[in-house]
């Protein structure tokens, strides 16, 4: 690669260390050996997540734990975010095929927290003990 200008992509200070500094236009860092630009290029890594798994995850245990507050005020205070767990389980396992398994056991937690609380209403849980 030529550079347009090279004098533009020297350090201000002659005595600056060597190390990796930002490539002028490219996105990348460039590696500096403390004297001249090698053509050693670093690409930056984007490490990827799964809002969705970890959303399940949190509303499953928030959920789970409300359930269980007697007289029926279980049902509304740990219902919708059992229903939610639910459902971002569900899209989080979706993602997480598309993610390469990011995220898979934190939304299937919570897929499974969200069912097991929803399900318990069926046996009193939330209501009148």
């Amino acid at each position: 690669m030529t550079d347009p200008n090279p004098a533009s992509l020297q350090p201000a200070s002659p005595s600056v260390a060597p190390g990796w500094y930002p490539d002028a236009g490219s996105g990348r860092t460039r590696w500096w050996d403390g004297t001249k630009w090698t053509e050693n290029y670093h690409q930056a890594s984007v490490v990827a997540t799964n809002g969705f798994a970890t959303a399940s995850l949190v509303l499953g245990i928030i959920g789970f734990v409300l359930m269980g507050i007697p007289l029926f005020i279980g049902w509304f205070l740990g219902g919708i975010p059992d229903v939610l767990a639910v459902i971002f389980g569900i899209l989080g396992i979706s993602q997480s095929n598309r993610l390469g398994g990011v995220g898979k056991t934190s939304a299937i937690v919570g897929l499974v927290l969200g069912g097991v609380s929803l399900l318990s209403v069926f046996v009193g849980a939330g209501s009148i003990w």
